[in-house]
């Protein structure tokens, strides 16, 4: 309603509830991405790489979020959402720093 008052005269606006609370849904995941590593809540694993006669010739690196509601929240969700905010940059330091330091 106070949207379309301030549009002025003759306007119409419509509400639509599974967008707003998509639209909240992403602005507090958003608040804790940009937390998540202050609060420790990422977790790096490595997934071993093998050759085809078993022997490991490498890892790979992959990372996790363990948030404390959300319980372990997909890198298909946080890695597009961290690129669009622009975390991927901070992330990506501090999965090097891990990597670095195990």
């Amino acid at each position: 309603m106070y949207q379309a008052k301030a549009g002025g005269r003759n306007r119409v606006c419509f509400f639509d509830p599974a967008m707003q609370a998509e639209m909240e849904n992403r602005a507090r995941m958003e608040k804790d991405l940009r937390a998540s590593i202050r609060l420790d809540q990422l977790r790096l694993h490595y997934q071993m790489q093998v050759d085809d006669s078993g022997r490991i010739i490498g890892a790979e690196a992959l990372i996790r979020w363990e948030h404390p509601e959300r319980g372990l929240v997909s890198p298909a969700q946080f890695i597009p959402l961290a690129e669009e905010i622009g975390m991927i940059i901070p992330i990506g330091d501090w999965v090097i720093e891990q990597a670095c330091a195990s």
